[in-house]
């Protein structure tokens, strides 16, 4: 069933948009509405076509899922069963001796997630994957879709772009030339790509990847960075 990260993320996107006047996008984000059968493809849908929804990362992915998702499931899980622990112990600590009046003691304990490891080329096989499983749910999909838009949402480590050995810019669509290639196969079936993340999103028109291929700098490396997830019990006591 649909859950509510495809939502989390359309708005997101919609939100950055109307920041950026970003007319050519919102053309269609202002007409979509969510498919009204939750379980069904695709997640959007608006006249003459539909936007799709979902996550690459650039962990290694299995059968369970990716490792980065595993890894925040986990650490969510486990960060309640701590701080349901610390709770229950800072109420049971004594009370405050001769506490001068309009001050109070803080109590922080930090919590970080463990990170799996991230990689450029867990991040393309993940892409390919996640890519083609969509492809075939649109191939079997009856409904328009002379606009087919796949909403793809970068979730963990973000991939950066390397060149002369120096950090350059995080990782778009438009600089790398084998998924470009790769995106270019199935232009029959699709007009565009939105690349996501929290913050900010690329949009990619395939009819411009031939363009795009002819004009890609010498030299790019892609690597991938580090994901930190932290949170913070605080515990006051008045």
């Amino acid at each position: 069933m649909r859950g509510e990260q495809e939502k989390i993320c359309f708005e997101q996107i919609k939100m950055v948009a109307i920041k950026k006047t970003d007319m050519q996008l919102l053309r269609y984000w202002n007409k979509a509405v969510a498919n009204s059968d939750s379980n069904a493809f695709p997640d959007f849908i608006f006249p003459n076509g539909f936007i799709e929804h979902f996550q690459v990362s650039a962990a290694n992915e299995t059968k369970k899922g990716s490792a980065h998702n595993i890894a925040v499931n986990d650490f969510e899980q486990s960060n309640y069963k701590a701080f349901d622990q610390e709770r229950k112990e800072f109420l049971q600590s004594p009370s405050r001796k001769n506490a001068s009046i309009d001050t109070y003691d803080m109590k922080v304990i930090t919590h970080e997630m463990a990170s799996p490891e991230y990689s450029y080329d867990s991040f393309v096989r993940s892409f390919k994957k996640n890519f083609e499983k969509h492809i075939k749910s649109l191939q079997k999909y009856n409904g328009e879709k002379a606009i087919g838009i796949f909403l793809i949402e970068l979730v963990g480590a973000r991939v950066t772009v390397i060149q002369n050995g120096r950090f350059r810019v995080f990782f778009r669509l438009s600089i790398d030339k084998d998924l470009l290639e790769y995106i270019n196969e199935f232009s029959g079936y699709l007009k565009y790509i939105v690349f996501a993340n929290s913050e900010d999103y690329e949009l990619l028109d395939i009819k411009n990847i031939p363009t795009l291929l002819q004009n890609i700098p010498t030299g790019l490396k892609f690597d991938a960075g580090r994901c930190k997830n932290i949170k913070l019990n605080l515990f006051i006591d008045i």
